[in-house]
């Protein structure tokens, strides 16, 4: 059997693509206190650009987008944020941090630019969730996780932030369920059953909303392929009714005890009736993000610098605000989050405006992208390198969608 070179460079790509991420969240608490990670993470990049050339025959195809620029702008906010800057080292370091970001992005683009599908991407997303969530089991180990859900407990933050562990977890079911209901069932989907228990493990509340949010996203826009509106409709009321049931049953197990609590009192804390000490702690790192914001609302008090005073306040590093839109309002003032955002304003508006809700990958890219859009009030995402992953992954998207889009002109005249 003839060796195809090609082919096996594009699966080593998806390979390496696959383990960059997953060491991108673990590599921090895997080796302890090891600190040449970033040594690890520069090996994988070098490795794509070596299977990419063996891959194109030596030719390198570089094309920038508006992703770049957009990121471009961003990367000028966070250095202009340094000026009035409350620790001008931390927002200065945490400026390159994006640089590096910058050039990673680029590397993946061009390994992943010509591709006809977002399809690879889905599925290297879904599968980074599956072996961060079981390598925390491995980490903490089987008895600890039995514990944990035994006693309707949450896990500790020891590895991986225990929200991200949810949230990586989240991904990955929703993304198994599009699978099984806009591909067909396969044998290892059945993964996704303890990886609820590893979620609900986590307590993450950002997750159980997703899984919830998705998966009645993902039966709706099923439903709604019908030609026949009435048909749609009474399939639509049928899904969010079986939904609802298994929901409901689902719900009433133990093991879900703890975040389920943990609901109930964010509620309370908003109602202003009582609420958890997690639900209230993050209230007042909203009030601390404005006041900051206040302080130098055009250019920010520094990226990262946040940080810095939350240290002061209570005693954690790198303490963020826990609100992506509020980090960045603070850190980076209005430019910065103009400039952040701008990269989502450019994707909501080319995916609304190439919508196509029979395409099975647009209706995948839209709940993620709809979900990221939402997570980021409960979250700082802007300094992780999987959230840039997905940046690509729908500006890659939209291009599928353009480019189909023209064609379809073509054919018509």
């Amino acid at each position: 059997m003839k060796l195809n070179i090609t082919a096996l460079a594009d699966r080593m790509i998806w390979f390496i693509t696959l383990i960059f991420l997953v060491l991108s969240l673990t590599i921090s608490f895997a080796l302890g206190e090891a600190n040449y990670g970033a040594y690890v993470l520069f090996v994988c990049l070098f490795g794509l650009i070596i299977f990419y050339l063996i891959r194109e025959q030596g030719v390198i195809k570089l094309r920038l987008n508006w992703m770049h620029s957009y990121m471009l702008l961003f990367i000028g906010a966070c250095y202009l944020s340094a000026i009035n800057a409350i620790d001008t080292s931390v927002a200065m370091s945490r400026s390159f941090d994006i640089v590096k970001i910058f050039f990673m992005l680029i590397i993946l683009y061009m390994c992943y630019q010509d591709k006809k599908s977002v399809d690879t991407l889905l599925k290297i997303g879904m599968w980074t969730g599956y072996i961060v969530c079981f390598y925390t089991v491995y980490f903490y180990g089987l008895d600890y996780f039995i514990t944990v859900l035994s006693s309707s407990a949450r896990i500790a933050n020891d590895a991986l932030n225990a929200n991200t562990v949810g949230l990586l977890g989240a991904n990955a079911i929703v993304m198994t369920l599009y699978y099984m209901l806009y591909d067909r069932p396969r044998w290892w989907h059945i993964i996704a059953l303890p990886t609820l228990g590893i979620l609900a493990a986590t307590g993450s509340r950002k997750a159980l909303v997703f899984v919830v949010a998705g998966t009645v996203l993902l039966f709706v826009f099923k439903s709604l392929r019908s030609a026949n509106v009435v048909n749609s409709i009474a399939k639509i009321i049928g899904s969010l009714l079986g939904l609802t049931i298994v929901g409901v049953a689902v719900l009433q197990l133990p093991m879900f005890g703890e975040v389920l609590d943990r609901m109930s009192s964010m509620v309370e804390a908003f109602a202003g009736t009582g609420g958890d000490s997690s639900t209230i702690i993050r209230m007042a790192l909203v009030d601390i993000g404005w006041d900051l914001f206040y302080q130098s609302p055009i250019t920010g008090v520094g990226v990262n610098n946040p940080s810095v005073l939350t240290f002061f306040l209570y005693g954690k590093e790198n303490y963020y605000l826990h609100n992506n839109y509020i980090e960045l309002l603070a850190g980076t003032g209005i430019i910065g989050l103009l400039a952040y955002y701008s990269m989502y304003l450019y994707v909501a508006y080319n995916l609304i405006r190439y919508r196509d809700f029979h395409s099975n990958e647009y209706v995948m890219v839209l709940i993620l992208f709809l979900s990221q859009i939402v997570m980021d009030m409960g979250m700082v995402s802007y300094e992780s390198k999987s959230t840039y992953f997905y940046m690509m992954l729908f500006y890659l998207e939209v291009q599928m969608l353009r480019k189909g889009r023209k064609n379809e002109a073509q054919q018509i005249v």
